[in-house]
């Protein structure tokens, strides 16, 4: 611009100049020719006031000048805008780094500790579960019972101690059943042919290592852990579409949200459940914050009770599955964030193997068909609350970590289900006539009930949960106390209460915390011919197995005429992480539990029950975690 500029002055400057030089040429052709003076009009007389005479190098000096000022004006206005770009650019990027603070807790950085967790992806548009899980390895060694050095609690070790497990911590989701596992995903993602389209796939094993408690030796396994296939379109729209496919596992596949009132996740909803795969698959159609979803399971098991390597029939049976959820993070641009869900299932779990068909008069009589209904909802104000401390893992292998970008946060999370399936009525338990219209089977009811609430301030935090379970809901896949019945008129029942409070503070990558838990366990009372009580104590769900032992006890039978105590525990945590995938956690933790019964082995071979030791009613633990994700 500025050669443009200057070309120009200098073609001004020429032509002021022969401007100037042209009426001096025209005297001198006037003198020389006076003919031609003569025909010419004659010219105005001037006065020499009112000429202005400029000589060449002042024409020329005022001609730059007024250029040098243009162009000044001009660098002027051109550095005025440059700094009103400037200006607004730094707006936008502080206004952009301001955005970026106030970004959802998983896609932030955590106070410079770790990464949002890959797995939040997922979690979008309401998907029920999240399929992909990272490999990890986790060890642990601790004793369950400093007390008692005997084989059933001995010293330091990874062996499988069961009973010994935090309650609470089940309820949330935690499980340390074994102590010392690894879990292997070889997990692969890519974009599709198709736009919008990413294509996951994920080979996933579980190897466990156990104790074994008759024999001592260690035992390892390898098990395939829920490999799936998934397509997962997302247009921009708003508009989502996922299917995924379990060909060996669907444990994926079930309603709840809370591990304790999770139904349907595994084959032990099937009482005739044994090695068979259980193959599905689940749909998944979503709009912005809403979704639906249908998932499919079949399972192949015996239509009797077998023995041994007796041969059986067999049958398929199936379960459904549905679900309405909303899912809305940080809505309006503000820190409000909900979630909630409503979701069904429908399961066929086969014939009762206790009532024989040909004495019913329709022969499908004596299916149990169950069904449950959940529903779920969570709000979280501000960054992410997180979950609770623990030494166990989760039994898929994560964990929630807080987010301590906000200076307060706080959580209500509320979740309640129903089940009813049909079983051989304990009051009926033969046909008499044909005229008795009584019912061979009977409803059984299960209610299922938690409420999560928790509070955070900068690092602290503080948790509240109470649940309910009654006792039908304890046994409901087992199916019943007694297995295939109802529970009888005449005997006494009690539900599952259950409260926790914790609190844990989080400083420099450490988190410090301690909790207290109460419960009032489940009972079953029936009373003898002479009316003396016979209570049992259902300290866990029951699985299909029905089956109490020295070492799995998630029942227990007390002395004729006792009454169930109440249980509570208390524990601390020390827990340091390393990274955003190792983790190291100490724990100590007591539990009373007078219901709890110590089997002593007999000179017969047989076991003894013994009652009132202090060694087994009063159990101290401490524990050590080391665990690795990648």
């Amino acid at each position: 611009m500025k050669k443009i500029i200057s070309i120009f002055v200098l073609f001004l400057t020429s032509f002021a100049l022969a401007a100037q030089e042209a009426p001096e040429s025209d005297a001198g052709q006037t003198a020389e020719n006076p003919e031609a003076a003569g025909t010419a009009e004659p010219a105005p007389v001037q006065n020499d006031s009112d000429k202005i005479v400029m000589s060449k190098e002042e024409l020329s000096k005022l001609i730059r000048q007024t250029v040098d000022e243009e162009l000044a004006k001009r660098d002027a206005e051109a550095k005025k805008a440059e700094e009103a770009r400037m200006a607004e650019e730094a707006q936008k990027a502080e206004e952009a780094q301001k955005a970026e603070a106030e970004k959802p807790a998983e896609e932030t950085e955590k106070d410079g500790k770790q990464e949002a967790e890959p797995e939040d992806r997922y979690d979008g548009n309401g998907l029920i579960q999240t399929s992909y899980t990272k490999s990890s390895i986790s060890f642990i060694m601790g004793d369950d019972n400093l007390r008692d050095n005997s084989q059933y609690s001995p010293k330091w070790d990874i062996g499988s101690r069961y009973e010994y497990e935090d309650f609470a911590d089940r309820v949330y989701g935690y499980s340390n059943n074994v102590k010392s596992s690894t879990k292997l995903s070889l997990f692969h993602e890519e974009k599709g042919f198709l736009p919008y389209l990413t294509a996951r796939m994920s080979l996933s094993f579980a190897m466990y290592n156990s104790v074994d408690s008759l024999s001592d030796k260690l035992i390892t396994s390898l098990k395939e852990d829920r490999s799936f296939l998934e397509i997962d379109f997302r247009h921009p729209s708003k508009n989502r579409f996922n299917i995924t496919l379990y060909p060996y596992n669907a444990d994926n596949i079930a309603i709840g949200t809370f591990r304790g009132l999770r139904w349907g996740a595994n084959a032990s909803v099937w009482p005739q459940s044994d090695s068979s795969p259980v193959p599905g698959f689940q749909v998944l159609y979503g709009y912005s914050d809403f979704s639906v979803y249908f998932g499919f399971k079949a399972h192949a098991q015996s239509k009797t009770d077998k023995l041994s390597t007796e041969i059986v029939p067999k049958e398929t049976v199936y379960g459904y599955f549905g679900g309405l959820t909303y899912n809305a993070k940080h809505i309006n641009n503000t820190k409000h964030n909900v979630r909630a869900s409503i979701q069904g299932a429908f399961i066929d779990k086969g014939d009762n193997v206790n009532i024989a068909e040909h004495l019913l008069s329709n022969g499908a009589d004596d299916s149990i068909i169950s069904y449950g209904i959940d529903a779920f909802i969570d709000y979280n104000y501000g960054s992410r609350f997180g979950d609770p401390l623990g030494i166990n893992s989760y039994a898929d292998g994560t964990w929630v970590s807080p987010d301590y970008t906000s200076d307060f946060s706080w959580r209500i999370r509320a979740e309640y289900l129903f089940q009813n399936e049909r079983l051989q009525n304990a009051d009926y338990l033969s046909v008499l006539t044909e005229d008795d219209n009584t019912s061979i089977t009977a409803d059984y009811f299960g209610h299922g009930a938690a409420v999560d609430l928790g509070f955070r301030w900068k690092g602290l935090r503080a948790l509240f949960m109470y649940s309910f379970r009654n006792l039908a809901f304890m046994s409901f896949d087992a199916p019943g106390v007694t297995p295939w019945n109802t529970i009888p008129k005449d005997a006494d029942q009690s539900p599952e209460h259950l409260f926790m409070l914790t609190a844990d503070y989080f400083f420099y990558n450490f988190w410090i915390g301690a909790s207290f838990g109460y419960k009032i366990p489940a009972t079953y009372t029936v009373y003898d011919a002479n009316g003396h009580k016979n209570t049992m104590v259902i300290r866990e769900r029951l699985s299909t197995d029905a089956v109490s032992d020295a070492f799995d006890r998630t029942r227990e039978m007390l002395p004729a005429g006792e009454s169930a105590s109440n249980i509570y525990f208390i524990k601390a945590n020390l827990k340091y992480q390393f990274s955003s995938s190792f983790t190291a956690m100490l724990e100590y933790g007591y539990t009373y539990d007078h219901n709890r019964q110590k089997m002593v082995a007999q000179d017969d071979g047989t076991y003894k029950s013994e009652f009132d030791d202090d060694n087994v009613t009063h159990i101290h633990s401490l524990m050590f975690l080391v665990e690795g994700r990648f």
